[in-house]
């Protein structure tokens, strides 16, 4: 197998929300409009002008939970777990308490090298960024609390599409995937992941495009497909290139880790709903492509010095990895 050397070479935060909640109130949007982004109201009911379907996000919680099974949600490793409040379709809130957790494992398809020198070899298993959480006791039917359906499919299938993602304060816009990636965080965790550019400031994007800030770890990403919006990851870091100042966003991608769920929510007596997406036309991925190309030329702006790849087309694999050293 041959060694992909990706360095540290750049700087994602991840900036924990009890640490830096101070420096922004909520993710960036290209047009925010809080008759249109806010889930809730200011009086914390449901907001009647939000664009997404209320009926289809009570497994979503207030802030960094999304519920996978009765008993179980997922959020990010590095924010650690919460008592997670949820809210029924009629707008009832329902808190639950977390009893314990259980961080996902990582095990690399490629060597990665380090900006020390160290290679961790493929094969080797790590600690990623997203931790199951196990509640105290199941959420009963009667709460009206849904758990969210499991998005399954390959590294591929994902460029090109556009993704739902929750900030702070429960503020709900969207971006478009343009690479996935196996990365690495300053806290040594290493995961798979998703990541998008904000395009707004280079003339792209639309008005529900948004970048993440420092408090958005631990919040749902989902992806819509067939009337369901399907949990695709949870934030996770920004990175702003210090040449082009472009920004890019990343979020933890769990499609990779959906048989570790099965099996560890299996052992509870529980199991998730996993629904796969169909790959992208041919016309789309090179769409998409000439799209982020035509993109660059116009503003006269290459990718990052090769430190974020597109995925090669594969069977759900990674085919390269990264080092980063921060957390968002």
């Amino acid at each position: 197998m041959s060694v992909r050397r990706w360095t540290q070479i750049c700087f994602v935060s991840t900036l924990l929300w009890f640490v830096m909640a101070e420096l922004a109130s909520a993710a960036t949007f290209a047009s925010f409009s809080a008759s249109r982004h806010n889930r809730f109201l200011g009086d914390d009911s449901l907001n009647p002008d939000f664009w997404l379907d209320h009926s289809l996000l009570t497994g979503v919680a207030v802030r960094r939970a999304v519920l996978i099974t009765p008993l179980h949600y997922v959020t990010a490793t590095h924010t650690g777990m919460i008592n997670p409040t949820f809210v029924a379709a009629d707008g009832t809130r329902h808190t639950y308490t977390a009893e314990s957790s259980t961080v996902l494992q990582t095990t690399l398809q490629n060597d990665l090298v380090l900006s020390g020198g160290t290679t961790l070899m493929a094969g080797t298993v790590h600690n990623s960024d997203l931790l199951l959480v196990t509640l105290e006791a199941p959420i009963p039917a009667s709460d009206g609390i849904t758990p969210m359906p499991v998005l399954g499919g390959g590294y591929f299938d994902m460029l090109g599409r556009s993704m739902i993602v929750q900030g702070q304060n429960s503020q709900f816009g969207s971006d478009t995937i343009d690479f996935t990636q196996t990365v690495r965080l300053n806290t040594g965790a290493i995961t798979e992941s998703v990541i998008y550019r904000w395009d707004h400031p280079l003339g792209g994007g639309g008005m529900d495009e948004l970048t993440l800030v420092g408090g958005d770890s631990g919040e749902g990403s989902f992806v819509e497909h067939g009337g369901e919006y399907l949990f695709t990851g949870t934030n996770m870091g920004i990175y702003t290139d210090p040449d082009t100042s472009e920004k890019f966003s990343f979020n933890n991608f769990v499609s990779p880790y959906v048989d570790l769920i099965a099996s560890e929510v299996a052992a509870d007596g529980f199991s998730i709903r996993v629904v796969a997406v169909p790959e992208p036309s041919m016309a789309l991925a090179m769409l998409t492509t000439m799209g982020f190309v035509w993109g660059r030329r116009r503003t006269k702006r290459s990718q990052p010095h090769g430190r974020v790849r597109r995925a090669k087309p594969s069977d759900a694999k990674p085919r390269a990895s990264r080092e980063l050293v921060g957390r968002s």
